[in-house]
């Protein structure tokens, strides 16, 4: 189960450096010298549905990370059955968020997919 979580978080990560790569290559495009003669490959655009999606995503993670941090404060001067009650909320709000991960990674898989398909054949 460990090297599965291993591979999907991998994957994720990968996912994530694609879009990030391509956010940055657009970027870059639009910022060239009009006067510039070297050719620029195509970049694929992202969508901005990914975009938004990847923007509420980590708006997400970091409330939950402050969320965390002011459960483990909590956490430090509580009775057992208040560390119970807490250790459940902290797992499934990790639930949660891995559960978003997950999306997000598909979601982007989906999209570079589409965007794959859509190149012409001989772009490469």
């Amino acid at each position: 189960m460990k090297a599965r979580s291993f591979t999907s978080s991998l994957l994720l990560v990968a996912a994530f450096c694609a879009v990030a790569a391509m956010a940055r290559a657009a970027d870059a495009a639009t910022k060239t010298d009009k006067n510039a003669t070297a050719v620029k490959p195509e970049v694929m655009p992202v969508s901005a549905d990914v975009k938004k999606s990847i923007e509420q995503f980590n708006a997400k993670r970091d409330a939950m990370i402050a969320d965390r941090q002011a459960m483990l404060d909590q956490l430090k001067n509580a009775t057992a059955e208040q560390q119970k009650a807490i250790l459940a909320t902290m797992q499934a709000q990790q639930k949660d968020l891995l559960e978003a991960q997950r999306a997000l990674g598909r979601q982007i898989r989906d999209e570079l997919r589409k965007l794959r398909q859509s190149q012409p054949a001989g772009g490469r």
